[in-house]
């Protein structure tokens, strides 16, 4: 006769795991892989780009340098009496350096990854990223840019992208969108931004550090 203890083991790792998938966000932390989840879009939020002043420039932009001090921290939920935190393990700076460079391209702009034989470079640091959950989901990507022609800076200054939402406590698919949606906000502000595109298409040297809202 076999012995039931085999299958005892299966029924209960089973429910162990399912026990696990069920609660992963409602303990203290869980980790995430970021997803593009954007719920608008470029075209909803920024009026069309003039693209005359950018014809024969070439824009390279580099990667942008996360300055943050804990760089998997992506969220926080602070509806209990403790925090509970949202993290990930992904390269937040080569992610955002591309959706920023993706969101650019889309508005037309003659910018890559590529600073080789540009005409302007673009760089940037990254000060902050993340939502924090009370009553609602609210986030904020904010970006130290600065704007090179040559070995010289021509422009430098703050750019904030925020974003917020309702939605059911602590999920991640909250988390995600409003992640995604600071970024499209961001480049949303860069572009709507008429000083920034004059020096950026290399028709204004200036060097403007416009204040952070």
């Amino acid at each position: 006769m076999r012995s039931a203890f085999p299958q005892s083991l299966r029924s209960c790792a089973a429910i162990l795991v399912a026990s696990v998938a069920l609660t992963a966000a409602d303990g203290p932390s869980f980790g995430m892989s970021l997803q593009w989840r954007p719920t608008s879009t470029l075209s909803e939020t920024t009026e069309r780009i003039e693209l005359m002043p950018f014809v024969n420039v070439k824009v390279g932009m580099k990667p942008l340098v996360d300055l943050r001090k804990d760089k998997t921290f992506v969220g926080e939920n602070r509806e209990k009496s403790y925090s509970r935190y949202v993290t990930t393990t992904d390269d937040v700076p080569a992610l955002l350096t591309s959706r920023v460079l993706d969101l650019m391209k889309e508005a037309g702009l003659p910018i890559s990854d590529k600073v080789e034989g540009a005409n302007i470079v673009l760089t940037g640091e990254i000060l902050r990223y993340g939502v924090t959950e009370t009553q609602t989901y609210k986030g904020e990507l904010r970006l130290l840019l600065e704007i090179h022609s040559g070995d010289k800076s021509v422009w430098k200054g703050v750019v904030v992208g925020r974003a917020s939402r309702f939605g059911r406590s602590y999920k991640p698919d909250n988390y995600q969108e409003v992640l995604s949606d600071v970024v499209v906000e961001a480049v949303s502000r860069m572009l709507s931004d008429q000083t920034f595109l004059r020096v950026l298409s290399g028709k204004a040297m200036v060097v403007p550090i416009p204040a952070a809202n």
